[in-house]
């Protein structure tokens, strides 16, 4: 399983390490809409999105994304730090 860990750790409490895995994806295309659900390593869920035209882009290029050297859940994780919506850091493991 992928994870992305944190360059900069969020730290509520006596938290000091944070890791996202993604536990869903939805294409959109009728809607031009993606949804990502990810839950970190203490549970937390929290949900993302992409809408209208960055979703068309983005889905467009996973739609011809060589996955056998990327995977899609390594290019979901680094969009969404990219982008900002989740802290940067490093994606680690192998693809389930």
């Amino acid at each position: 399983m992928e994870k992305i860990a944190l360059t900069t750790p969020i730290t509520p409490q006596s938290l000091t390490t944070s890791e996202y895995v993604v536990r869903s994806l939805t294409l959109g295309w009728d809607d031009e809409r993606i949804t990502i659900v990810l839950r970190d390593n203490h549970g937390r869920i929290s949900h993302h999105s992409y809408d209208g035209a960055p979703a068309v882009a983005l889905m467009r290029a996973l739609n011809k994304a060589n996955l056998s050297t990327n995977s899609l859940h390594r290019r979901i994780l680094t969009q969404l730090a990219a982008d900002g919506k989740v802290p940067s850091g490093s994606v680690t493991g192998a693809p389930d």
